[in-house]
């Protein structure tokens, strides 16, 4: 009997991970990894032969790729819930859609608690005065970043985490969250309150909510004109929960104190993206997610996905439960 055909794009070390050699046993792999990713087009002319398919952000996986994929079973989406799957054609095909959750938390909360150090020690702009000669300069602006107010947008796994890592830090930490009652915002020493009064009270504020039709540009410049002079704004879940255009004219003109970004409204962003050099802004390329150690835990909790699919077994995590329904009809 052939074997089922899976393809693996943006694979890591798959020549090291006992959890691919597991699965070569029952499937014929396939490793793909273009520099700039796969265009639709190309996804529609390579996806035709195979069963499975394990994928990152990065591939949009349409109603034509899908299309194009007639003994497609499931789509395996390492860290978040995808939002570049049409999930609807999926379910209707009864191809089921996982993810993989909490394999990422540790390291996109560490990742947001490096960019607030940033911020407040001046890190990138005293090295690049040390770089050029100069030393330190008695008016930096650097602060302690104890005792301060940290605001949290989302206490899901991330913003959780990052309530953990806060401890040591002596800080003052309120969220907004409206799926979060006070009793579980008050387990990780939380004090849920009003997302105007998060904008009013912080002086940190770190996005950790999923972007949807109601979170799009849930920072604007409405939002801004209400935070202090002072605030920073971090960014490590999704771009466009921050209208970039009413950030870039706020951090222009000076009425917040900075930002930190991993995620952009466009990724890549271009290169003339006012974001990218500003002195007030430190920018890292939507990396926050991309440990060693995360990597390896999502790449093998979609193996496991796939690998359960193709042995006839339910998956852990499906998006779409009901697309194994439409698949035994």
């Amino acid at each position: 009997m052939e074997k089922p055909k899976i393809l693996l794009l943006e694979a890591k070390d798959k020549d090291q991970f006992a959890f691919f050699q597991e699965l070569k046993e029952i499937a014929d792999l396939s490793f793909k990894n273009k520099k700039g990713g796969y265009t639709e087009d190309d996804l529609v002319q390579m996806i035709g032969p195979y069963h499975a398919v394990m994928i990152t952000s990065q591939h949009a996986i349409t109603s034509r790729v899908i299309a194009a994929a007639p003994n497609l079973r499931i789509i395996a989406k390492r860290g978040a819930k995808p939002e570049n799957v049409d999930l609807k054609t999926a379910t209707n095909r009864g191809i089921v859609v996982t993810w993989t959750p909490g394999v990422n938390y540790v390291t996109v909360a560490e990742h947001a608690i490096m960019l607030i150090l940033c911020l407040a020690k001046k890190t990138f702009s005293q090295m690049e005065r040390l770089r050029r000669g100069a030393w330190r300069e008695p008016d930096a602006g650097v602060q302690e970043l104890c005792g301060k107010t940290v605001g949290i947008v989302g206490l899901g796994g991330v913003g959780k985490a990052l309530c953990q890592m806060l401890k040591g830090f002596d800080v003052k930490i309120v969220a907004y969250d409206p799926y979060v009652s006070p009793a579980q915002a008050r387990e990780v020493k939380a004090n849920l309150v009003s997302f105007k009064d998060l904008l009013e009270q912080s002086d940190y504020i770190t996005l950790h909510a999923a972007l949807t039709d109601k979170t799009r540009h849930l920072i604007g410049e409405r939002e801004l004109s209400t935070m202090k002079k002072t605030v920073y704004i971090i960014n490590t879940a999704r771009g466009a929960l921050i209208d970039e255009s009413a950030l870039v004219k706020a951090l222009q003109n000076k009425e917040i104190a900075g930002a930190g970004l991993d995620v952009f409204e466009a990724e890549p962003p271009r290169h003339d993206n006012p974001l990218l050099h500003l002195p007030n802004v430190v920018v890292t390329p939507h990396m926050a997610g991309w440990s060693d150690e995360a990597v390896y835990r999502e790449q093998e909790e979609a193996v496991l996905e796939i690998k359960r699919v193709l042995e006839g077994k339910a998956p852990r995590y499906p998006v779409n439960p009901e697309a194994l329904e439409n698949r035994s009809c």
